[in-house]
């Protein structure tokens, strides 16, 4: 497994804080070798216990959904819940990474506030295994656990339909039609 892997390093000045190409963390050559289900494990076996950073494989149809919708719909909002209550994490997806940063700091500070976590989608093996592979990359702010949280929520509303029209659509579309109440009663604030 570690022949696979590459090891990068990422800094802030003038790059992005993690990779954005699938060759920047796995040897191509040797990953399209493997069968899918090899290719599946390794990833998820790589990225497990890895402190800030967790992981994910979405099939082609996910994807092909998710992909769709994040594009007519790049904003989105996650509670995360901590002992002292919850905050809001706002969501906005940029083609194959989705940037994740709390509502007030992005209130305070606009498009200049940076990220506290970034998802990205590999999509290099999309025609050849029919997956693919997600790595969520903590910068500060949030722990594995909420991290892991935030990427299987962002799932969840983008893939569900319900979830998707009711709260992600309306966010972007039509803001005014927006149900607080209802989005506290699913997500249990």
């Amino acid at each position: 497994m570690q022949k696979i892997f590459q090891k990068i390093s990422y800094g802030f000045a003038f790059t992005y804080p993690c990779p954005r190409k699938l060759r920047e963390v796995v040897k191509m050559s040797l990953i399209e070798r493997e069968p899918k289900d090899q290719v599946v494990k390794l990833w998820m076996e790589y990225h497990r216990g890895k402190p800030n950073q967790v992981s994910y494989v979405m099939s082609k149809h996910e994807y092909e959904i998710f992909n769709s919708k994040s594009a007519e719909s790049p904003l989105f909002l996650l509670p995360l819940k901590r002992q002292n209550g919850h905050f809001m994490i706002m969501g906005q997806s940029q083609s194959k990474s989705i940037l994740y940063t709390y509502l007030e700091d992005y209130k305070k500070h606009g498009t200049f506030v940076n990220p506290y976590f970034i998802m990205t989608l590999f999509d290099e093996l999309l025609f050849s295994k029919e997956i693919v592979l997600v790595r969520g990359d903590i910068l500060i702010g949030v722990d594995n656990d909420e991290a892991f949280y935030l990427m299987n929520q962002t799932m969840r509303q983008y893939l569900q339909p319900e979830l998707y029209n009711d709260f992600i659509y309306t966010l972007n579309h039509s803001q005014e039609e927006f149900d607080y109440e209802k989005y506290r009663q699913v997500f249990q604030l």
